[in-house]
């Protein structure tokens, strides 16, 4: 099969994001050292990018930005507590936040923004606050699946044809927020064990797992492989680039993520994080990404189409536990998929 060639921001976000995991990468003109606010972000590199140039404008304060998957970014957080290097972490699931405030890593703060917020979609102790939302979606080829002789997938139990074995892109859980959606929807929507035998078989199906949950869209936008598990903005900014992609919201249920944003304990600047924090739950702030072409769901009230009205209109087959249990069961579900899955 050829492979269509990489887009323009698709090989600029390859590189900037090698470079931003591995050396952190100052916005604005000012900042360098240790002078600059630091931020884990945990989106996809061009909102990071965007979130942060919009930040230096408007404060006039620079940021240094290293973008990690989200359960990497809470292990760097974990191991980083005799020598803190970040000020705030922004984006990827909250499940992973509340096990950083159980462990005392995330500051509390309260926003003069949070009334903004819903208290479902924040913390109640102020650790953290959900700031944005993307709905898990399929992302397909539909030229690469008649290659196959497949129809498009419309349910969980599709992706098991077997004429999809190897041609599925999704992110490893260990790694990646946007995949642990994925497996917690299972358990869910099946239940323990008939959910556990679900993912065993979709995992089999999988071609490879990439580190970050943002990454699978661009697998099957390079014609790598025919689907994608990803959350739904990925897949449309890949269509919006000229990649021919769909995205198919499965028929059986769907979850969504609450992507967070908190001030880390022991913060270097912590009266800059808390000012970054009052702009990534302002208005502006929320829309702040759409600037990266990724448009992703806000969580403020005054925001149009925000999370509470999405989930109110019923416009998303949306099925789900509540934060709490999806967070309590995710030590036990990664231990399962690194014992039976990567074994």
């Amino acid at each position: 099969m050829s492979r269509s060639r990489p887009s323009p921001r698709t090989l600029c976000s390859l590189v900037v994001l090698a470079l931003l995991a591995l050396t952190g990468c100052a916005a604005g003109s000012g900042g360098t050292g240790n002078s600059a606010l630091a931020v884990l972000c945990s989106n996809d590199v061009e909102v990071c990018r965007a979130w942060a140039e919009d930040f230096t404008e408007r404060s006039g304060h620079a940021v240094t930005t290293v973008r990690l998957p989200t359960s990497e970014a809470l292990e760097r957080i974990r191991h980083g507590e005799d020598l803190p290097e970040f000020d705030v972490w922004h984006g990827g699931g909250s499940e992973m936040y509340v096990e950083a405030a159980g462990e005392g890593l995330l500051a509390q703060y309260r926003s003069p923004e949070a009334e903004g917020i819903p208290a479902t979609f924040r913390d109640p102790e102020d650790r953290w606050s959900g700031v944005y939302s993307s709905m898990l979606a399929f992302c397909v080829a539909p030229q690469a699946l008649e290659a196959l002789g497949a129809e498009a997938p419309r349910t969980w139990d599709d992706l098991l044809d077997p004429a999809l074995h190897g041609q599925i892109s999704t992110a490893s859980p260990r790694t990646s927020g946007t995949a642990y959606t994925a497996m917690a929807l299972q358990i869910d929507r099946l239940g323990e064990d008939a959910g556990r035998d679900y993912l065993e078989a979709l995992y089999g199906q999988v071609l490879q797992f990439t580190r970050s949950g943002t990454a699978p869209a661009q697998v099957v936008a390079r014609g790598e492989t025919a689907v994608a598990i990803t959350f739904a903005p990925y897949c449309e900014a890949a269509r919006a680039e000229g990649s021919a992609v769909e995205v198919v919201m499965p028929g059986d249920g769907t979850g969504y993520e609450v992507g967070a944003v908190a001030v880390l304990a022991d913060a270097p600047h912590p009266e800059l994080a808390r000012e970054y924090i009052d702009f990534a739950l302002s208005a502006d702030g929320q829309q702040s990404g759409a600037a990266s072409g990724i448009n992703q769901i806000p969580t403020r009230s005054n925001l149009p189409d925000n999370l509470a009205e999405v989930l109110a209109d019923g416009r998303y087959p949306v099925i789900g536990s509540s934060l709490a249990e999806r967070a309590a069961r995710r030590e036990g579900l990664l231990a399962w998929f690194t014992e039976e899955v990567e074994r």
